[in-house]
This record gives C-alpha cells, structure tokens and sequence, in this order.
C-alpha cells in the first residue's frame, strides 16, 4: 500500500513541477544591462495614415463667427471648454459630432463640401482643408484631430478589451499596462501585433523578453491595433487542473479500495 501510494505522490509532485514557472519567464528585457545604449527611436515614429470609418475632429476658424458656428457647435455655449466637453466627452458624442470618413474615404464638412482624407496624415488632412476652404472662407485657421485612436488588448492580460488614447506615441509596454498588466499565464516572449494598412493587414510577431522590440515597427502603436499576449504552456496546464485532480482522487480510490480486499 505505502508502494502505491509514494507512486501517487511522485505523480503529484510531477504535475507541480511542470506546471511552476520562473520569475524569468515574467522579465522583460531580459537581454538590456546597466550603462548599455540602445537606438533611440522616437524620431521613426510612423505618422498615422486616415482609413475609413475612422472618426476626426475638425475645427475651422474664421474671423466670422456666424461661419464658426457652422463648423464647431461649441461657438453657441457660453463656455468653449464645457461645450468641448459636452460635445466630444465620451465615445457616443465623439461618434455623433465627429466627421466619420465613409466608405469612400472623404469627409463631408459644410460649405466647403467633400473632402478625400483615407491615406492622407493628420497634417496632409489640415493642408487639404486649408487649400480648399480658401475657396470659400477668409483666412481659416484649421484644426485636425484622431478621435478613433482605440486599441485592442487581448489574451493573457488582466483587462483584456478595447481602450482609446489620445497619445500619439503610445506603445506597446503602455497599452498592456492600460490593460493591467500580463497574467501568469502570459508567454510574453511570444506575444503578436496585428495593424491594418492601406494595403491590408500586417502582422508582426513580438519578444517582450528583447531588447529588439525598442526598435521594431511594432514598438509604437497606430490606431485599430490588435496586441495579443499568447498563453503560456502552463495554461493548459491550468485548465486541465480539475480533470488531473479528479484522475488522483480515483486512483488513490482505487488504490485503497485495493488494498482494503486485499486484506
């Protein structure tokens, strides 16, 4: 009986050691050391590229305030930092008075008419906009904004889901912090980046463990960006705990009950 059951135990103390995991595991940038330089790359910042379906803020100023109105509602509150706030605070006022580029990829603003934006920059936009409203207006100043900037962050991470930022150098290590951090379940040396272009969809695999991603494309993220942490070995070891738990209890069952008509 003692035979049987020190063979139960070694089975137990097995399954424990596989499924235990390194602190290493859990390091990023396990290859970066003290007084080490690394390439900078805050000037490879891609600038971003409208799609559409994405969503602008469009601001034009004139010296003409019964113009302003038609461009900015904002104009007929007695507060302009309240009317903001009222208009674009959250997701439903930012769809509702923002400039959706349709399917065709314009934008369609008043007096001025339809203006083509998918593949153009932020800055390309304004400088469209300038040249065009000139035609109309006198003096415009013009103002452009991303009001889409929403991210995704999905698998092992504790808050999985879809967060916006109005920062137009966030990067990776930030959004899996907006998202709480990795689990432990996390392979964070195998995590993926999926970003749609104007060609399509790139995919770029990412060593969170590495030094490298500080100058990967995928450091920086875009708009519509999807960051999946993959699990680790360890979480199908998770969720086979129950079913492993149950094979001990009717082995050792079966093992006493053994022994018991043995007797």
């Amino acid at each position: 009986m003692k035979k049987n059951i020190s063979i139960v135990i070694i089975i137990g103390v097995i399954m424990l050691i596989t499924s235990c995991r390194s602190s290493k595991e859990f390091t990023f940038f396990q290859d970066v050391h003290s007084n080490q330089n690394i390439p900078s790359i805050s000037m490879k910042v891609q600038d971003y590229k409208v799609h559409p379906y994405d969503n602008l803020y469009v601001n034009i100023k004139t010296m003409n305030p019964d113009v302003d109105r038609l461009f900015d509602a904002n104009e007929n509150t007695s507060s302009y930092s309240a009317g903001t706030l009222q208009m674009y605070g959250d997701y439903v006022s930012q769809y509702i008075n923002g400039y959706q580029v349709d399917s065709l990829g314009t934008i369609t603003l008043p007096i001025i008419g339809n203006i083509e934006v998918a593949g153009l920059t932020l800055k390309q936009i304004q400088e469209r906009i300038q040249k065009k409203s000139l035609e109309f207006l006198k003096n415009p100043s013009i103002k452009i904004k991303l009001l889409s900037f929403k991210i995704n962050v999905s698998g092992e991470v504790k808050n999985p889901g879809v967060y916006y930022s109005y920062n137009e150098k966030l990067n990776i290590l930030e959004a899996i912090s907006i998202a709480g951090g990795v689990t432990d379940n996390a392979q964070i040396n195998e995590a993926l980046l999926i970003r749609e272009n104007t060609s399509g969809t790139s995919t770029y695999n990412i060593d969170l463990t590495s030094k490298n991603l500080l100058i990967s494309k995928a450091y920086y993220l875009q708009p519509n960006d999807l960051v999946y942490i993959k699990p680790g070995r360890n979480k199908r070891l998770e969720l086979n705990t129950t079913s492993y738990s149950l094979f001990l209890s009717t082995v050792t069952t079966i093992l006493l009950a053994f022994n018991i008509l043995k007797l």
